[in-house]
C-alpha cells in the first residue's frame, strides 16, 4: 500500500511532493526494489489529481532511476532505487538546511535558538498532523 499526502498549502508543486514521498519511502525501506506502484490512473484517482501530474512524477522518478516501467507489470521500484533515493533525499535535506541557516543568520538568530525552535516545532508537528489528501 502506497501512502502519500498532498499538502495543498505547500509551495512545492504536487508532482514534486509525490516524488519526494516516494523517494522517502524507498529510502526508509518501506518500498523495496520490485514493489509495484499504483497505476497512474489509480494514484491520480486516490489523490483526486489530474493523471498528468502523477505521470509527470513517475516519469521523472524513472529518469532518475528510482522506478522503472515495464509492459504489463506497470511501474515498479527499480533495483538501484535505495541508493538513488538516499542520494536525492540527502541532497534535498542539505539544500533545505542551507536555506534555513542562511535565512536565520540574516535574522541574527544564534545556533542554539535555531536548535530550540526546531525541536519545539518537531514536537508540535508530531502531535498534530492533518493532511489534505491521501492515497489508501
Amino acid at each position: 500500500m502506497l501512502f502519500i499526502e498532498i499538502d495543498v498549502h505547500s509551495p512545492l508543486p504536487v508532482y514534486e511532493q509525490i516524488m519526494d514521498q516516494i523517494r522517502g519511502l524507498v529510502r526508509a525501506g518501506r518500498l523495496a526494489p520490485g514493489t509495484a506502484l499504483p497505476s497512474v490512473r489509480q494514484l491520480a484517482a486516490d489523490l483526486e489529481l489530474n493523471p498528468n501530474t502523477v505521470a509527470r512524477a513517475y516519469g521523472l522518478l524513472e529518469r532518475d532511476g528510482v522506478v522503472k516501467t515495464a509492459r504489463r507489470r506497470g511501474t515498479v521500484v527499480a533495483g538501484a532505487a535505495p541508493q538513488k533515493a538516499r542520494k536525492a533525499v540527502d541532497l534535498r535535506l542539505q539544500e533545505a538546511v542551507d536555506h534555513v541557516l542562511q535565512h536565520t543568520a540574516s535574522l541574527g538568530i544564534e545556533p542554539d535558538e535555531l536548535l530550540d525552535a526546531l525541536r519545539n516545532r518537531l514536537r508540535r508537528r508530531s502531535t498534530r498532523r492533518a493532511p489534505r489528501r491521501r492515497s489508501p
